[in-house]
């Protein structure tokens, strides 16, 4: 999925929201199925998947990649900084 800088925020989420729903179903999962391993409510599930997701949390956001096996991807949007200590950088800001 490539996205340009004249791409919103809005329809980023959309567009993410959709593709989780070809996922979902190309897994053979319905809402209530993804539900039940997450916990999310349907009607944030249909929400998401409605291209209105802007206002779930990353918690949910992230239970619902993990639920059709997207999750590990998610960690490459922020790689690792070679010799930079995230947890050290914070204390040291503070």
């Amino acid at each position: 999925m490539n996205y340009s800088t004249e791409d919103t925020n809005f329809e980023i989420i959309a567009n993410v929201g959709r593709l989780f729903r070809k996922y979902r179903k190309a897994l053979h999962l319905s809402q209530k199925d993804i539900q039940c391993k997450t916990g999310v409510s349907l009607f944030t599930i249909s929400a998401f998947e409605n291209g209105n997701g802007q206002g779930m949390s990353l918690a949910h956001f992230l239970l619902l990649l993990d639920s059709v096996g997207l999750v590990e991807g998610f960690a490459d949007i922020i790689p690792d900084i070679p010799g930079i200590d995230p947890e050290k950088l914070w204390k040291s800001q503070k």
